[in-house]
């Protein structure tokens, strides 16, 4: 009885023993986890704010369904139309009644048209004719337009400014010729020979410039000065008058 009791003793200190150490290995490791989170949360502020972060941010509501779709337009029905055609085509069956001639034709019937229409056409039209154009007409609606005006008549050139005539010419247009005197100065040198002159004459006839092109040079003034005193013809170019440039020649020779 009493070897009874001492094991029983023995095995209740052993199962004490095992809870003891199971409870207090529990109790330690629930601690040191405790101190290792504390201390990881109290020197990195970073995983606080996130930790807190995490925990306030409320998740986005759900999207909003999508609208319904538009109603389908609903598509207007097609009334078929009977057609006549312009020709003649004999009956299958001979009908039991005539209409009178002055009945009214029957609904939804196109006269001169096609079967199913043309797009753009209008009733009473023909086959082959122009869209948009006058029932019963022969042509199109609008009148064609006007020709094209002609091309202006390009200006006839302008006449040059001067225009060069040789001696004859110059001298059969004048109507007033002068000579020129025999200077003194060159009697007494004995100086004779022909001075040529170059006139230049304006649109009303007139010597408005003379240069000696050659001769004595006592005889020089004399001719150039009888030069500017002759008097000519207006010159007509296109009906237009304009100025001449011409030669004078006077010979000077001693008696």
């Amino acid at each position: 009885m009493f070897d009874n009791l001492v094991e029983s003793s023995v095995h209740r200190k052993k199962s004490a023993t095992g809870f003891y150490f199971l409870g207090t290995f529990i109790i330690y490791s629930a601690v040191i986890i405790t101190v290792i989170v504390v201390g990881i949360v109290w020197y990195v502020p970073k995983l606080n704010d996130q930790f807190e972060l995490t925990t306030l941010v409320a998740p986005p509501p759900p999207p909003p369904p999508p609208p319904p779709p538009p109603p389908a337009a609903a598509v207007p029905k097609n009334v078929p139309k009977a057609v006549i055609l312009d020709t003649f085509t004999a009956p299958k069956e001979v009908p039991k009644e005539i209409p009178p001639p002055n009945a009214a034709p029957p609904p939804n019937v196109v006269y001169g048209g096609v079967p199913g229409g043309v797009p753009g056409g209008v009733p009473g039209g023909v086959p082959g004719g122009v869209l948009g154009g006058v029932p019963g007409g022969t042509g199109p609606a609008t009148a064609p337009p006007p020709p094209p005006p002609p091309p202006p008549e390009e200006p006839p050139p302008p006449p040059p400014k001067v225009v060069k005539r040789s001696e004859g010419v110059t001298k059969g247009l004048a109507i007033r010729q002068v000579q020129p005197p025999y200077p003194p100065l060159a009697k007494t040198a004995r100086a004779q020979g022909k001075v040529v002159v170059n006139i230049l004459i304006d649109e009303e006839g007139n010597v408005i410039d003379a240069q000696a092109e050659s001769g004595h040079p006592l005889l020089v003034a004399a001719a150039v000065n009888a030069a500017r005193q002759w008097k000519f013809k207006p010159t007509l170019l296109s009906n237009v008058p304009v100025k001449v440039q011409g030669v004078l020649t006077f010979n000077f020779v001693l008696q």
